[in-house]
């Protein structure tokens, strides 16, 4: 693709059907459940990406088995009943933290000695919460420089402990999830008690597909909630394991909807999905005005008739990765947009609250921003600019919208995001 991308507005309401890859966040959890599971599971619906593509290299060199194209969007994955057939492995994750994390806690179960790296970004993105888990349960998992950040290096006697740990979650809810889905091969009952302030729905996701592939978790509710993970289950291999489309990358094409006022429809995408970030079209688009209903064909959201959007206060925590969606959207509104409770954003792909706000700034649009959320004005015009995307594929995806509404939007790498949704731009011009 050419350096930068031009946006070309649209001058009537969109009214289509779009379909939407497999979830980034399915994927990955299948694949690591695949090759835990004890025998072949076969995954339709993969999202084909660069955060999956690292994570299937990394099964690979890590000796399991895996056969088909993620391009066609269907493998083949030869689990190992818990085992991990190779003793040692270099591991690069490119800036994928479902990855990291996820493939972290698959390595402990294994007998020998393990390195983790990835980009300049990734050896930014804290892992230590992680790590002490680990070693709670007899691991010698370690940051190599100290600082609690990748490169990671992990030594194991195939010995995981059971018992109950403490997880910090402040940082990431992937480090509950790593955890739980490893669980059930640890020698006892894992107990796992999360500190700090835990975003569920992602964890409950995890759960969820546990209990698809065979092993159950309880949750328990005393002074604070924690995990019970029972040891000696093991994960039933799938002969067919859909992946549901992914409501984040969805949530892009339902705001298309929502700012022009017209419907877009997506196949495959239920209120019921296991997905947490459905929310964002069930939920936050009802609230700014938009109708939204579930048909034959999918999930369809109807922008509002009048135009009239409406500004909102949000607690997006739960499905922070929207929150950049709805700040595309907020411009546009009647009234202001207010998102709290997303400070763990700053520690993603990049500070996304700084992006945001940095960002809408340029195109003139009032701004405050917080150290856990903003607010943002309704614009009487948005100025052209060149959006910097800071390489994070989600900053890209949303400020795209803004473009459908104004002229003169410019998205700086379009490239970057091929980390979840390499034909996004294909996609957004089929809406003309």
């Amino acid at each position: 693709m050419p350096e930068s991308y031009s946006v070309r507005r649209l001058d009537c309401p969109v009214d289509v059907y779009i379909s939407i890859p497999g979830s980034k966040s399915i994927t990955n959890r299948a694949l690591i459940l695949a090759a835990l599971a004890d025998g072949e599971s076969t995954l339709v619906g993969v999202l084909d990406s660069q955060d999956t593509r690292v994570m299937i290299e990394s099964l690979l060199r890590l000796g399991f088995k895996i056969e088909g194209d993620p391009s066609d969007g269907k493998l083949q994955v030869e689990g190992r009943g818990g085992a991990i057939p190779s003793s040692s492995a270099d591991l690069y994750l490119e800036n994928s933290g479902t990855s990291i994390r996820f493939l972290t806690a698959l390595c402990a179960l294994a007998n020998g000695r393990f390195r983790l790296d990835g980009t300049n970004r990734m050896r930014q993105r804290p892992q230590g919460d992680l790590l002490a888990a680990l070693q709670a349960c007899g691991i010698d998992a370690r940051s190599e420089l100290g600082n609690g950040c990748p490169p990671i290096v992990l030594e194991s006697n195939g010995a995981l402990r059971g018992g109950c740990i403490s997880v910090g979650a402040d940082a990431s809810s992937q480090f509950l999830s790593a955890l739980l889905m490893v669980a059930p091969y640890a020698r006892e009952d894992l107990t796992l008690q999360p500190s700090g302030t835990l975003r569920p729905f992602y964890v409950d996701l995890t759960l969820r597909m546990m209990d698809q592939w065979g092993v159950s978790a309880r949750t328990e509710n005393t002074l604070s909630q924690r995990y019970v993970v029972p040891s000696g289950q093991k994960y039933r291999a799938q002969p067919l394991y859909q992946i549901e489309p992914d409501a984040s990358s969805a949530s892009y094409f339902f705001a298309a909807a929502a700012l022009t006022g017209g419907r877009v429809t997506i196949p495959g995408l239920t209120p019921a999905s296991l997905q947490g970030d459905v929310r964002f079209a069930t939920e936050v688009l009802s609230e700014i005005g938009c109708l939204v209903t579930e048909t034959a064909e999918g999930l369809t959201v109807q922008g509002p008739v009048d135009g009239r959007l409406h500004g909102i206060q949000r607690d997006m925590s739960a499905i922070s990765d929207t929150s950049l969606t709805l700040a595309a959207i907020a411009p546009f509104a009647d009234s202001p947009t207010t998102v709290t409770n997303i400070a763990h954003t700053r520690l993603q792909e990049c500070d996304r609250i700084s992006a945001v706000c940095t960002e809408l700034t340029k195109l003139g649009v009032r701004v405050e921003e917080r150290p856990d959320g903003f607010t943002i004005y309704p614009a009487e015009r948005i100025h052209p600019a060149s959006i910097n995307t800071y390489h994070d594929h989600r900053v890209a995806m949303s400020f795209a919208l803004i473009g459908l509404r104004a002229e003169g939007i410019e998205i700086e790498d379009p490239e970057c995001v091929g980390k979840t949704f390499p034909e996004y731009w294909a996609r957004l011009e089929a809406l003309a």
